[in-house]
């Protein structure tokens, strides 16, 4: 449910959404796309195979 004619939303979630939806209306690619978002997950994968070669000696 959009609430934002009520109130600020504070849930995320919410405004992911309606981010999402006026990037549609927009015709423009979302913020939380996956072109965008992939670059967030590399850091955590490169950690990840560095800590299983050290537990792996």
């Amino acid at each position: 449910m959009d609430v934002s004619g009520v109130d600020v939303s504070m849930n995320g979630i919410e405004l992911q959404d309606r981010e999402f939806a006026a990037a549609i209306r927009k015709r423009r690619e979302p913020n939380a796309s996956i072109a965008r978002v992939m670059p967030c997950y590399r850091t955590p994968a490169t950690l990840e195979k560095q800590l299983d070669a050290v537990s792996v000696k």
